[in-house]
């Protein structure tokens, strides 16, 4: 185990601290593929899940948990072999932050438990949650016919091939509770109508949601002549101040032609689209604005995730 002189910066977050104490647990090491299953395998049993999880290549992935192992590793906390994650301190017992003595002896319990690694852990997660084996490039070598056949129909299916546009706020979710919704209701393209597509919320920035969403079979296309400046929204707090800023943007809507014809365009190519802004209520977000203008133009159904 690599020793540090210097101990780095605490970590923030307690999912982190969790992340450190499985490392600590595991003693010998961990790839990431075992530990990305093993913390999917405990999130599932715990009554706090810390991480959610998305269907990628290699099963259950939590884009998440793997930005707070970067940023781990980058603080010294973790050394990476290249194989195999190690903590890169002796112990954690005399760090004030530490996960408290139950959890742990709950996580070193759970740990001795379940301690199946590699191709047998990950064919163990398919068999016990299909649905995160959609996306993998390993399930036709470790499960049968009959258990991929179960993996392809974790996801109903379409019941009706016509235009719809879902719409979906991130407000108060996980990043990856997001993906899966889309994931779940079979998107094609995410239209994301912000005026400025940024976020201090993990995955939610613009620029990310357009590197990770092709890797899960979608587009994202970003119409910002559709957004509200930030600057009208900043003192709202009641029903007519949303009523008021509503009634101000349907005026407006008319002159959005551009962004209009563009989603139109897409809807018409893809069929299956999702407007996303931040709000979790549809009726206190614009996006309710645009698809009621959708559907009495175009006659578009609209679902609300």
């Amino acid at each position: 185990m690599r020793q540090i002189s210097k101990t780095p910066k605490a970590p923030v977050y307690h999912r982190q601290r969790l992340l450190l104490f499985f490392l600590e647990a595991a003693k010998l090491g961990l790839g990431k593929l075992d530990l990305q299953k093993l913390l999917f395998l405990y999130n599932k049993e715990a009554d706090k899940p810390h991480y959610a999880f998305v269907p990628y290549k290699y099963g259950c992935y939590s884009f998440l948990c793997a930005d707070d192992l970067d940023l781990l590793e980058r603080r010294g906390w973790i050394h990476d072999d290249g194989n195999q994650l190690f903590l890169a301190f002796d112990n954690l017992n005399d760090e004030p932050w530490a996960i408290n003595n139950t959890e742990r002896k709950g996580v070193k319990k759970w740990l001795y438990k379940n301690n199946t690694r590699g191709d047998a852990l990950v064919a163990e997660t398919y068999r016990r949650y299909p649905y995160y084996a959609l996306n993998s490039q390993m399930k036709e070598r470790l499960l049968g016919r009959a258990e991929i056949k179960t993996v392809r129909e974790s996801v109903a299916p379409i019941k009706e091939e016509r235009e719809i546009i879902f719409t979906l706020g991130y407000e108060g979710i996980h990043f990856e509770t997001y993906l899966n919704r889309l994931i779940r209701n079979h998107l094609k393209v995410l239209c994301d109508i912000r005026k400025n597509p940024n976020s201090r919320k993990f995955g939610f920035s613009g620029r990310m949601l357009a590197q990770i969403l092709p890797k899960l079979g979608m587009d994202y296309i970003h119409i910002p002549v559709l957004g509200i400046e930030s600057e009208k929204r900043r003192k709202l707090s009641g029903r007519q101040d949303y009523e008021a800023l509503f009634s101000n943007y349907r005026k407006t809507l008319p002159n959005k032609k551009e962004g209009l014809h563009q989603l139109e365009r897409v809807i018409q190519s893809k069929q299956r689209v999702a407007l996303t802004c931040f709000e979790a209520d549809p009726f206190h977000c614009h996006r309710h604005c645009v698809c009621e203008w959708m559907a009495l133009q175009y006659g578009y159904r609209v679902t609300h995730l």
